[in-house]
């Protein structure tokens, strides 16, 4: 459904109180996506690895045909192999569509 499709992730809440908040919005591009888990499995294009949380709540927004599909999560896993740097992106609540003009 959504792969191939460009992604930009960015972390809107920390859940540490002694964490890092990261500003910045990271590009990724969606590898698979497997609803029965509710997981998204992205491509860091542009971030290392280590500059993602585990413990920060993200917003990932998923650039469509038809606008932008937007959804809530943590990042469960992150880690390297063949394809690069691979995002376990586990959604929360579901999708929202974000129209784009």
């Amino acid at each position: 459904m959504y792969k191939e499709c460009s992604a930009k992730v960015r972390m809107y809440c920390m859940i540490l109180k002694e964490g890092r908040f990261d500003e910045k919005v990271h590009h990724c591009r969606v590898i698979s996506y497997k609803p029965e888990e509710e997981c998204i499995y992205l491509i860091a294009e542009d971030t290392e690895l280590t500059e993602f949380s585990l413990d920060g709540n993200y917003e990932c927004r998923i650039k469509v045909p038809d606008g932008e599909d937007t959804c809530m999560g943590v990042i469960k896993e992150r880690y390297w192999n063949k394809a690069g740097r691979i995002l376990k992106f586990q959604i929360k609540n579901g999708f929202y569509k974000n129209l784009v003009n």
